[in-house]
């Protein structure tokens, strides 16, 4: 029988990986915590490493600067909040309760305190940032509208409604859904709403569409 070999370097590091991207993930959910409660001007690397629990040194062999971390931090969140869009309820054939549904599911996403973290930080730094703001974009409010606008050119191409500017139409059903509610959640000056407050905004908003847009 031959002798086992000692692990090749390549093994070596292949063996590390898991522990340095727990690390790494460590490092990112610190940032988060602290870009989010402090914003980014506030908060220094040796800050990160002290809430991860880990050396400056590794910090900064994860992240070259501050604002790389910051990037890798809104990237993970954007993509975060693709996966949570993706999730939506879909539409069926009862469209009030559909549109219903999909409003309830919609707002309460867009209620969640990650989703309004990552919002309150790039209202903050988007000038500073114009590629994050971007990519924010692209994963949260513009793709947000263009779901909710597929979902009613299905809906019209059912016989249940009448579009004849399906993106227009998403717009303002969209902002019937949120209206003063989730501003004044965003601004800090109320409480998430109940279960019956939020059926309560959609449903509304569904009647008042349904009246300009439902197939007589």
């Amino acid at each position: 029988m031959t002798d086992a070999q000692p692990p090749s370097s390549d093994q070596k590091r292949s063996a590390g990986r898991p522990k340095d991207m727990a690390k790494r993930n460590a490092m990112m959910d610190a940032a988060a915590c602290l870009f989010f409660r402090n914003g980014l001007e506030a908060v220094t690397m040796e800050a990160v490493a002290r809430e991860a629990g880990v050396s400056k040194v590794t910090v900064y062999g994860h992240f070259t600067s501050k604002e790389a971390l910051f990037g890798s931090v809104i990237r993970r969140e954007t993509a975060t909040i693709r996966q949570g869009l993706e999730q939506l309820p879909d539409t069926h054939d009862a469209v009030r309760q559909s549109l219903i549904e999909v409003g309830i599911g919609m707002v309460r996403f867009l209620l969640e305190p990650h989703v309004l973290a990552v919002e309150r930080v790039m209202s903050q730094q988007g000038e500073q940032h114009p590629k994050l703001l971007q990519a924010f974009f692209e994963a949260g409010p513009w793709a947000i509208s263009q779901w909710l606008r597929e979902k009613l050119e299905g809906l019209a191409s059912a016989g249940h409604l009448t579009l004849p500017a399906p993106a227009l139409a998403a717009d303002q059903l969209c902002s019937m859904w949120q209206g003063m509610l989730t501003k004044e959640v965003r601004m800090g000056v109320r409480p998430p709403p109940t279960d019956d407050e939020l059926k309560r905004q959609i449903t509304s908003a569904v009647d008042v569409f349904l009246m300009a847009y439902g197939r007589r």
